[in-house]
């Protein structure tokens, strides 16, 4: 079924692309690139990751949005915003989901930081931030050691917090 399924998006994609060759405009070259990169994203969540949760929420949002993945039992995005920003956010988000912040695990410099703490069924819960540039931060959210599905959602929760102060 799996194959199937990418055989048949990998061969809907080489007919767009060759519609587009076709009609050889910059436009249709454009949405030709933007099906085709759609498409693999596709072939590669259903053929390529079996068995392993990847999410992506955004990819034409904008770069000050980033782009949200899910992978590990950890969310992962890459925002345009400074270290100092996003840890205030970092706090603020704990804060709203009344975890108990742990200090002697709660650190930052000018290159990373991590917020941790533990929720109300004695998880942990940890925000780690590293700085890429002077406005560029990745930002790791987790929740807990497994990957469960209700980890997965205090995860995306906690993430929507945070990202309500950024």
């Amino acid at each position: 079924m799996k194959a199937s399924l990418g055989n048949r998006l990998i061969a809907a994609a080489v007919s767009q692309r060759d519609n587009v060759h076709s009609n050889n405009t910059e436009e249709g070259m454009k949405i030709a690139w933007r099906r085709l990169t759609a498409v693999g994203t596709m072939i590669l969540a259903v053929v390529g990751a079996p068995g392993c949760a990847v999410f992506m929420v955004g990819a034409g949002a904008g770069i000050g949005a980033g782009t949200v993945s899910y992978l590990g039992n950890e969310w992962r995005v890459s925002r345009e915003v400074s270290i100092d920003r996003a840890w205030e956010a970092a706090n603020e988000a704990m804060k709203e989901m009344e975890y108990t912040i742990i200090p002697a695990q709660t650190r930052k410099d000018k290159t990373s930081g991590v917020v941790q703490g533990r929720n109300a069924s004695d998880q942990m819960v940890r925000i780690k931030l590293v700085r890429r540039a002077d406005r560029l931060t990745d930002i790791y959210v987790r929740v807990g050691t497994f990957e469960t599905p209700a980890n997965k959602t205090a995860g995306q929760l906690l993430y929507e917090k945070m990202n309500k102060h950024l």
